[in-house]
C-alpha cells in the first residue's frame, strides 16, 4: 500500500465521516461485497455482508444515533487500514459513544468496516 493510496483513503474517511455522508454516496469506493461488524450489544448488532445488507441494517444505525450532534475527533491511516474516532450521541437519552471505526481497503475500494466502543458518558 503506497503512502498516496493511505493519505487518499484517510481523506475520503475524513470527507465522508466529517460530511455526515454514507457509504452508498460513494459507490466507486465501496466493494459490493463490503462486511461491516458492529458490536453485539448494540440493538442492529452483528455481521452484515454486501450492500444489500447493509442498506436493510442501516437505518437502525441512523436512528439509534443522534447524527446531528456526531463529531468526528481525528483520522488515523497505516498502510489498508484507517481508524476514524468520534463521539455519538445515542437518540432519546443523555448518553454519548465514543467510536472507534476501522476501515479496511483493497487499494481505493473499503471491503470492510468494525466499530468499536470505546467508552459510554
Amino acid at each position: 500500500m503506497s503512502l498516496n493510496t493511505t493519505e487518499s483513503n484517510k481523506a475520503f474517511i475524513s470527507d465522508m465521516l466529517g460530511q455526515k455522508k454514507r457509504l452508498e454516496d460513494f459507490p466507486e469506493r465501496v466493494d459490493p461485497d463490503l462486511v461491516m461488524h458492529e458490536p453485539a450489544h448494540l440493538p442492529f448488532g452483528g455481521t452484515y455482508r454486501g450492500l444489500d445488507e447493509f442498506q436493510r441494517f442501516y437505518p437502525r444505525v441512523r436512528d439509534y444515533y443522534e447524527f446531528s450532534r456526531f463529531e468526528l475527533i481525528a483520522v488515523y491511516g497505516d498502510g489498508d487500514t484507517v481508524f476514524a474516532t468520534a463521539r455519538v450521541p445515542v437518540t432519546g437519552s443523555r448518553a454519548t459513544m465514543f467510536i472507534a471505526e476501522q476501515f479496511t481497503f483493497a487499494g481505493t475500494k473499503l471491503v470492510e468496516v468494525r466499530v468499536h466502543i470505546c467508552d459510554v458518558t
